[in-house]
């Protein structure tokens, strides 16, 4: 399992590359359904094409994709 500072530096590594995929609609760090600490993508709708452009995994860090739907501010 990864500390919290590693997952805040992968984070930071591969946010804008993962924003740039249509349909991620933002990235954020917080408790996996695995109950640990990992990296949340945030997407639109859950498709096939979207989750195959983004790793389970990366650099010992676990990435979940959650659909999400769009966010809109009030």
């Amino acid at each position: 399992m990864a500390d919290q500072k590693k997952i805040q530096e992968i984070k930071k590594k591969y946010e804008q590359q993962w924003l740039s995929i249509q349909d991620v609609v933002g990235v954020g760090i917080g408790i996996l359904d695995d109950k640990n600490m990992g990296i949340i993508v945030s997407v639109v709708k859950l498709e096939s094409q979207v989750a195959s452009k983004i790793p389970n995994e990366i650099e010992g860090v676990k990435i979940e994709i959650r659909e999400t739907g769009e966010f809109k501010a009030l």
